[in-house]
This record gives C-alpha cells, sequence and structure tokens, in this order.
C-alpha cells in the first residue's frame, strides 16, 4: 500500500544467543528514511558517532534520516521499527518530529515509556502494521495512519517533557513563543487561522509577530501557513481519491478557485495534473 509517507514497518525479532551470521548485531548504516523504534522486549545498545545508548523495554526511539548508527542485542529482544519520509509527513506529526530532532540535532533520541504511554504506541505500531499490509488503502487509511504516528510522536514529547520539568528551565522565552506559534500552526491549518490572532494569543503586535516569525523561519507566517496547505494538498491528492473541492477545503482554503490559483502559482501544474503525474 502506498501511504505516501510511509517507507516500511517491521516487527523484529532478535536472539543473541543464537549467535549465527552476526545475529544480534547491525553494522553501522544509515537511511534516507527517518526511523521510530519501539522496543518490547530485551535489550541492548544503539550508537552512533560517540553516543552509546542502552535500550531497555518501553523505550522508544527516534532515529534522524541519514545518520549513520548502529545496534547491537545483548538479550533477546522484540519490537517494531517504523520508517518514514520526513518531507511526506502530515502537517502536525512533521512539527512533533521536526521539534524533537532540532531539540538534540544529530543523535539518537530516546524516551522511556510510562506502561499508560507505552500500551497507546504498540497499539499505534500494530495499526500502522494493518494498514500497510492492505492490499488496497480504504478511505480511511492514511487517517488512520497519520492518527498512529501522532500518537508515537506525542508519547515521545509527552515523556520527554515530564523529564524536562524536573531540570533546571533554560528556555529562550522568544524561541519559546516562537515554537509555541509554530505548533498552533501546524495544528490549526487548516482552519480559518488569522496571523493577527496569532500575534494576540502571544501578546504581541501583528507587524512585531511578523519580523519575528520572519527572521527566525525565513518567511511570514502567511506565506508559512499557505505553503502548508498545499503541501498537505499535493499529499491528499497523491494518496486518496478525495475529490479536489473536498481537498481544498479540507486542508484550509475558503474557496476552490483561489486553491486553484495558489496551487499553480506553488507548484507550477494544477492539482488535477498533479494527481495524475504526481512529482516531477
Amino acid at each position: 500500500m502506498d501511504s505516501g509517507f510511509i517507507e516500511g514497518i517491521c516487527n523484529f525479532s532478535t536472539d543473541p544467543s543464537k549467535r549465527d551470521n552476526g545475529e544480534g548485531r547491525f553494522q553501522t548504516h544509515s537511511h534516507k528514511t527517518a526511523e521510530v523504534t519501539l522496543l518490547m522486549h530485551g535489550q541492548g545498545y544503539y550508537a552512533s558517532g560517540e553516543q552509546n545508548m542502552e535500550v531497555a523495554p518501553c523505550d522508544l526511539l527516534l532515529i534522524p534520516a541519514d545518520l549513520k548508527h548502529s545496534y547491537v542485542c545483548t538479550k533477546a529482544w522484540e519490537g517494531y521499527s517504523l520508517h518514514v519520509y520526513e518531507q511526506y509527513i502530515p502537517p502536525y506529526c512533521q512539527y512533533l518530529m521536526s521539534l524533537a530532532f532540532s531539540q538534540r540535532p544529530g543523535l539518537i533520541l530516546k524516551a522511556a515509556l510510562h506502561p499508560s504511554a507505552m500500551e497507546r504506541s504498540l497499539t499505534a505500531m500494530r495499526q500502522i502494521e494493518e494498514e500497510c499490509r492492505r492490499e488496497e488503502q480504504t478511505d480511511y487509511s492514511n487517517d488512520l495512519l497519520r492518527n498512529a504516528l501522532e500518537s508515537l510522536l506525542l508519547a515521545y514529547h509527552t515523556e520527554v517533557e515530564e523529564t524536562r520539568h524536573a531540570e533546571p528551565n533554560g528556555d529562550n522565552p522568544e524561541e519559546h513563543l516562537l515554537q509555541d506559534a509554530l505548533k498552533e500552526i501546524h495544528q490549526n491549518y487548516h482552519t480559518s487561522l488569522k496571523v493577527s490572532a496569532l500575534a494576540a494569543s502571544h501578546f504581541l503586535s501583528e507587524s512585531m509577530f511578523r519580523k519575528k516569525f520572519a527572521d527566525r523561519f525565513g518567511v511570514s507566517p502567511k506565506q508559512y501557513i499557505i505553503s502548508l496547505r498545499i503541501d498537505e494538498a499535493k499529499r491528499l491528492l497523491e494518496t486518496s481519491r478525495k475529490p479536489v473541492e473536498f481537498i481544498a477545503s479540507e486542508v484550509g482554503f475558503s474557496s476552490s478557485s483561489r486553491f486553484h490559483d495558489l496551487f499553480i502559482k506553488h507548484v507550477g501544474m494544477t492539482p488535477l495534473e498533479w494527481r495524475r503525474n504526481g512529482s516531477p
């Protein structure tokens, strides 16, 4: 099944006691996709550069695309590994993954999940596995995959945030403000989101908010929202059978004609041409 953003999922198990053909070890390698791994049983280590991280049951790992890493299993383990194309994942998931990797760039990330979070994450992995095994996707497949990936990433952030609260807070207030605004955009891009409302919610004038946002992210908040809507429309056109008019409304455009005009401006072809031809 072509989900548009999932490269594959693997329910793995390894027993190092067999010791045949290097069982339990993997030499240094990298992937073009980002990896989300959930360990259900066993123990071992993941390594990247000078980083050597012990892993145990209920650990959730995030590994950036193209990061060279290796692992070794020391006690028979089982888990799930999910590989996703970061550039194609839905907007809120994209925000959550980018935020995680930006906080500790170039490293393997780990969150030790509490039992309830582990249960939700395992359910999410199984849901993804089930959908990816379908020979044909249903009208709800992409929504189910998006919700499952979102559950995994939220589990990671929730556990990390709880740990961070126990540590001294050295956050930059302005960076925190901008990250809050970015999160709000990724959560609500499909609504009639107004830049003026974003500014007001952070107690800034609209002009000051626009300046701070553009200085930090390189584009105005309005252009960021439009680009997000267009990118999600491209993904939906390619991976669903939803009518163009429905997609236009779903991603936040108030009229089909405005969606059509902006899509041509940003993509260089009409929505129907994109659906027929896909990315160049």
